[in-house]
């Protein structure tokens, strides 16, 4: 069986370890296949370079921030290409210098409502803390940093006094009402950013201009989890992402049994390529969190299910799709 890894990260978007530290629990992992999939960076030629001398195989890899404007929902593709275009690297950089400025044009409507902060601090506190700049922050960054000031935690729990359930979960609560999107204090406390987020469409069109090309919807049970109706909703709306050019879906460590069924549902209605595992943001987590885990480890419940024991039998589902995607990517 192949030992593979399609999706985790480095410093280069948004965790702890260093990509050469990712090359390294690669080779002690014995991992045959490793991408870095990192926020809205195409892994560097170096990181491929190491992992090639190391007889691990890999190619042009990143996670990309867009935007669904047909069903107006975010998320986050997982792109592959033997090679990425020049013109998606324009995109990608646009991206990347807007979340860099996204906390300066925070300030004035965060000071509104009584909520202490400084660009200087913040960075400051992402270098203290995380060895990291600012533009590898987000909003879960930010929502630590701003809790780690009293007169801020405070404010907080004014604002969510009727949402949270004790200290402990005061930070998740300010993240999901006040920062996110789709949750209901979102148009009061955050600062919307026109054309933040490029389109699926124009993400994909720019990722397939070369021969070789697989995109895939990154972990769905994290993407729709927000949303009461969950698997339903992914379900209802997934032709959609079809119908723009995704080729591939994900199952990720963490889905559940339910949500890895759901998953195979719709990869044999559209006929996608399975994609898999970590979303590893930090080597050895333990999962608590129910989104990320450490490289290659892989989700229980998949191999539980009877489809692989009738239908695969004596070859790996990893294997037989990761041959798919080798072979859409020509290497």
């Amino acid at each position: 069986m192949k030992n593979i890894e399609m999706h985790c990260h480095s410093t280069n978007s948004d965790w702890r370890n260093s990509p050469e530290e990712v090359v390294w629990e690669a080779k002690r992992l014995w991992l045959d296949f490793l991408t870095l999939t990192d926020h809205d960076f195409i892994s560097p030629s170096d990181f491929k370079d190491s992992l090639r001398i190391n007889g691990i195989e890999t190619c042009d890899s990143v996670e990309i921030s867009a935007r669904n404007y047909d069903v107006d929902k975010s998320l986050h593709l997982v792109s592959y290409a033997a090679i990425l275009s020049e013109s998606l690297q324009d995109i990608l950089e646009n991206t990347r210098f807007k979340k860099a400025n996204i906390y300066d044009w925070q300030i004035s409507k965060l000071w509104v409502f009584w909520i202490k902060w400084d660009v200087n601090d913040f960075e400051n506190y992402m270098q203290r803390k995380y060895q990291r700049g600012l533009k590898s922050a987000n909003k879960w960054f930010l929502a630590y940093y701003l809790y780690s000031i009293p007169w801020n935690k405070e404010k907080m729990k004014h604002i969510l006094w009727d949402r949270f359930d004790g200290d402990q979960n005061l930070i998740e609560v300010f993240y999901l009402e006040c920062l996110k999107r789709e949750w209901s204090l979102y148009e009061e406390y955050w600062y919307e950013i026109e054309e933040y987020e490029p389109s699926v469409e124009t993400t994909v069109h720019e990722v397939i201009h070369k021969a070789g090309w697989v995109v895939s919807m990154a972990h769905p049970n994290v993407t729709f989890w927000w949303n009461k109706w969950w698997i339903a909703e992914f379900e209802r709306t997934i032709w959609s992402y079809v119908d723009q050019w995704i080729n591939a879906i994900e199952i990720n460590t963490k889905a559940s049994y339910e949500w890895v069924q759901a998953i195979l549902k719709v990869r044999r209605e559209f006929d996608l390529i399975l994609t898999f595992w970590s979303d590893c943001h930090q080597i050895g987590y333990d999962g608590r969190d129910g989104k990320h885990a450490t490289i290659w480890e892989r989700n229980r419940d998949m191999f539980s299910l009877d489809i692989w024991k009738s239908f695969y039998r004596w070859t790996s589902i990893t294997d037989i799709e990761f041959a798919k995607f080798k072979d859409k990517l020509w290497i």
